[in-house]
C-alpha cells in the first residue's frame, strides 16, 4: 500500500510543470538535479509517444476506411 501511494505521488509530481524550487541554503548534488531532470523528460517524451500512437492508429483507420 505504501508503493502505491508513493507511485501515485510521484506520478502527480511528474504531471505538474518542471520548476524545481530549490533554495541556495537547500540545493541537491548536481547529479541528483539531473538524474530529476531526465526523469521528467523522460516521462513527458513517453507521454508524447504515447499520444502520437494514438493519433496514428486514428489516422490509419480513416485511410482503411470505406468512402
Amino acid at each position: 500500500m505504501a508503493d502505491d501511494i508513493r507511485r501515485t505521488r510521484h506520478l502527480r509530481e511528474l504531471e505538474e510543470l518542471f520548476a524545481p524550487d530549490y533554495d541556495a541554503g537547500n540545493m541537491p548534488s548536481p547529479d541528483k538535479r539531473s538524474a530529476y531532470a531526465l526523469e521528467h523528460i523522460a516521462y513527458r517524451m513517453g507521454k508524447l509517444d504515447q499520444k502520437l500512437s494514438e493519433v496514428l492508429i486514428a489516422l490509419a483507420s480513416l485511410a482503411t476506411a470505406p468512402r
